[in-house]
């Protein structure tokens, strides 16, 4: 009997023993764990309650029973075999109940619960979208969908099948990361991770990998899950991406203007090096700021009436700003900038770039083109006044030559002599023309 579930019972109703297999018993129909010294009623037990009174009453009154009732569940097809008989105390007097209890039928009834069980999981698994995998804790394959097979981008996916090692399954370049993320799950631990696999087809492919241990009723792990998925796709717009936010920041901060990025509470995302240098701060110093605290721009004041700030599009296609606004620098100096404010959706997000420009430099810029335009000047008063007054000296010593002087050997000369200082003189007059009309005059 010590393998059947056994309890004693005193004569009135306490527990007074009891052991293993009957404890187990007891768990399918009680919450709570038995304990010597309670009453035995105040527990469900696979008899009804009517049942067990009569049964101990046969006992306590001296005789030995072994009968056959039904179970407290509704599966007609379990029943329990229940003997009892007193127990006797040196001087005669019953000391308690003696009751030991038997499953009949009860393996067929779990067998079929069973393969209900298996069916309905089975079903589950197989319609379900993610290839699920189940691994003992020797990493040999112990069940797996279909959709594992369809994702599946290994080349030596023939092997999977039960009882092989799924280390035999990957590929050389995935086997210490899969090896690694095992033996995170077999001590514990669930994972939750995308991870890149080499395919058959040289490509990389991503997968979103969940493991966790499987443990027994005892808590002791045997195994593994593996839910899979192919978010490939996904990583490949996330990464695509990635790579337009990089160009997009190596555009802002190579362009030779000061600018600012900021997101739509005008809070700073980005800033170039030359947009440091005019304000005099670093980037780490100001991202996250509100750079209306540094740049002060009435049309910022509008924001919360002007319908540009609403939740619409129009506020990203229609903003203005002055074109000279002040600000302080870093070293309180106040600086004059010219300010243009855009705005675009860059990856769904509003961004703002405001384009800012020292107006020192513009007037740095200015007094350069002023200094071209007088030296324009005066080379075309030189060229003007300076260079045609003796050029206009020798066409006049040629005339006089040719009228005067006249001598059929040097006439051919003198005739050349004309002709290059006439269309010397033509050229200096084009130059001089152009560079009034440059000027503006």
């Amino acid at each position: 009997m010590k393998n059947l579930p056994c309890l004693f019972v005193s004569p009135n109703h306490e527990i007074i023993s009891f052991n293993a297999p009957l404890e187990t018993m007891i768990k399918w129909f009680n919450p709570r764990l038995l304990q010597k010294g309670q009453l035995i009623t105040v527990y469900k037990l696979p008899v009804k309650s009517e049942k067990y009174h009569q049964l101990f009453e046969e006992i306590i009154s001296g005789k030995k029973i072994d009968t056959t009732v039904p179970s407290l569940t509704q599966a007609s097809t379990i029943q329990y075999r229940i003997k009892g008989q007193p127990l006797y105390c040196s001087q005669g007097f019953i000391q308690g109940a003696l009751f030991s209890f038997n499953h009949i039928g009860h393996s067929n009834a779990l067998h079929d619960e069973i393969a209900n069980l298996k069916h309905y999981f089975e079903s589950i698994i197989a319609e379900a979208h993610e290839g699920i995998l189940f691994l003992q804790d020797d990493l040999s394959v112990l069940y797996y969908n279909e959709a594992i097979l369809k994702q599946s981008v290994y080349e030596n996916i023939h092997l999977l099948k039960q009882g092989n090692n799924i280390l035999d399954i990957v590929s050389e370049k995935d086997k210490e990361q899969t090896e690694f993320l095992l033996k995170l799950a077999l001590s514990g631990k669930m994972i939750d991770r995308e991870v890149p696999i080499s395919g058959k087809d040289g490509q990389t492919h991503w997968f979103r990998i969940k493991l966790f241990p499987i443990k027994n009723q005892h808590e002791e792990i045997v195994g593994i899950a593996i839910l899979s998925l192919d978010v490939s796709q996904k990583k490949k717009l996330e990464l695509a991406l990635h790579e337009s936010e990089i160009r997009f920041k190596n555009i802002i901060e190579n362009t030779p203007i000061a600018l600012a990025v900021l997101d739509k509470d005008f809070k700073v995302i980005q800033l170039n090096s030359v947009a440091e240098e005019l304000l005099g701060y670093n980037s780490q110093e100001l991202i996250g700021t509100d750079l209306r605290s540094i740049i002060y721009c009435s049309y910022f004041d509008d924001r919360e009436s002007s319908p540009f700030f609403e939740n619409s599009d129009a506020f990203f296609t229609n903003l203005t700003s002055e074109r000279f606004i002040s600000t302080i620098n870093k070293a309180g100096e106040l600086v004059t900038v010219d300010i243009t404010i855009s705005a675009y959706r860059f990856n769904t997000n509003k961004t703002i770039v405001i384009a800012a420009r020292d107006v020192r430099v513009l007037l740095k810029q200015e007094e350069k083109l002023q200094l071209h335009s007088e030296l324009f000047r005066k080379i075309a008063w030189q060229q003007s006044h300076e260079v045609r007054k003796p050029l206009a000296n020798i066409m006049g010593i040629t005339d006089l030559l040719l009228d005067v002087a006249p001598s059929s050997s040097m006439d051919m000369y003198l005739e050349y002599l004309k002709e290059a200082t006439i269309e010397l003189d033509t050229i200096i007059k084009n130059i001089v023309d152009q560079t009034y009309l440059t000027q503006g005059e």
